[in-house]
């Protein structure tokens, strides 16, 4: 029984850990595991402590049920130490290796993978009928074939959505776009607040409707917005912006402290200080390069002085504060969007061994389904889960397929 796998990223290198059949890798890079060297900066985020089904999101419902279910955060941690490789997590929840690396993910995975790698082999067509994989001029015969080759994001890294374009016939893709990303505003701050990186809540709404909050780190850029906080609410972000719908963000710049405690603390400085300038005032409140921005936005000078500021100015302005709102109007950087919003319909997929309910034999892992989860983990928690259901579903189908040739 011979299964090829396409894609040694992600998904495919857990595959390779956890399936113990004959197995042949078919990679297009020079190395396994590319795209997971960028993930959580470099230290790779693999998944979160406070894993719930809220976190993911399918056309197909709640197809990622089942996998996420049986082989969940604690089961991925504890095959991370049976592998050698301590973890560490964050209050947040998020997990990481001890030596805050990527790269011993990676290393440690590729190491302890089974089967043979196929590098520098590009994909050039799939026959079914036939069972074959077409890599450049040689052909490669399969019995069970996995497909692992991630979405559309972060191309550099080999997953460059040409696997759609070879399935398409075959099986239906949903609409694809970017999730963990950076957005673009109609009405982003000045020059002076470029990369200026604040700790905001930053909650969504949606066509007037609030969808999602996060507090978190938010980077004020020339084109709009990006920042952990902005990560967290990515996802929702793409699917509306897909649908054409209105996009708002909204910052709270000053999340421990009240309207009503900003209010009789500038007051006090008012009383306190005649001649400080709002300007002067707000240096204790805000980072220095946000200041005039938020006063333009109230439009109130930067000179004038706090005692002259009447209740309704002042409410105005701590209102801002509270409440500094940007409309999104686009994924600003395409190209390194960490995950997949869209693919492999899942609806034609059986949810507890990823096989094709269309093409025998054939199966899909990880990000070429369509299946996505929030920042913090959670793509590698699906891509660890549908890795290792799909891996338990073939052993048992070869070893039942034994017991039928054995009668």
């Amino acid at each position: 029984m011979k299964t090829v796998l396409i894609g040694g990223g992600v998904a495919g290198l857990f595959f390779a850990n956890l399936y113990d059949g004959n197995l042949i890798v078919v990679e297009k890079n020079d190395v396994a595991g590319r795209k997971l060297l960028a993930t959580g900066n470099g230290r790779c985020n693999f998944t979160n402590l406070n894993l719930s089904l809220d976190n993911f999101h399918s056309s197909g419902g709640d197809f990622y049920k089942y996998a996420l279910g049986k082989y969940d955060n604690y089961d991925l941690i504890n095959f991370l130490n049976d592998l050698g490789i301590l973890t560490t997590s964050l209050p947040s929840g998020r997990c990481y290796p001890q030596t805050l690396s990527a790269k011993t993910i990676r290393d440690i995975l590729y190491l302890n993978a089974r089967g043979k790698f196929l590098f520098e082999s590009q994909v050039k067509d799939i026959d079914f009928e036939n069972h074959l994989v077409i890599i450049d001029d040689a052909k490669i015969y399969f019995d069970k074939l996995i497909i692992a080759t991630g979405g559309i994001s972060l191309p550099g890294s080999g997953s460059d959505g040409k696997i759609f374009e070879i399935l398409r016939p075959f099986h239906k893709v949903t609409r694809l776009t970017y999730g963990i990303t950076n957005y673009k505003t109609a009405n982003p701050l000045s020059k002076k607040a470029k990369g200026v990186r604040v700790s905001a809540k930053a909650s969504l709404f949606v066509g007037g409707k609030f969808i999602k909050e996060s507090t978190d780190d938010v980077i004020f850029q020339t084109y709009g917005l990006t920042g952990t906080a902005i990560f967290d609410l990515s996802n929702e972000i793409s699917y509306a912006l897909s649908d054409g719908k209105d996009i708002w963000v909204c910052l709270d710049l000053l999340v421990d402290y009240s309207e009503e405690k900003l209010l009789e603390i500038i007051k006090k400085l008012g009383e306190k200080n005649q001649n400080k300038t709002i300007e002067e005032s707000l240096m204790g409140f805000l980072n220095a390069k946000l200041i005039i921005d938020v006063l333009n936005r109230v439009k109130l000078k930067s000179k004038m002085k706090v005692s002259g500021m009447n209740d309704g100015e002042i409410k105005n302005l701590i209102g801002t504060i509270k409440d500094l709102r940007f409309k999104i109007t686009g994924i600003n950087d395409e190209e390194n969007a960490q995950v997949t919003i869209g693919g492999i319909d899942t609806e034609f997929v059986d949810p507890n061994t990823f096989e094709s309910k269309i093409i025998p034999n054939l199966y899909f892992i990880g990000e070429v389904l369509d299946v996505d989860g929030a920042c913090g983990g959670y793509n590698i928690q699906w891509a660890y889960s549908s890795a290792k259901a799909c891996a338990r579903g073939l052993l048992r189908n070869d070893r039942e397929e034994i017991n039928v040739k054995d009668k």
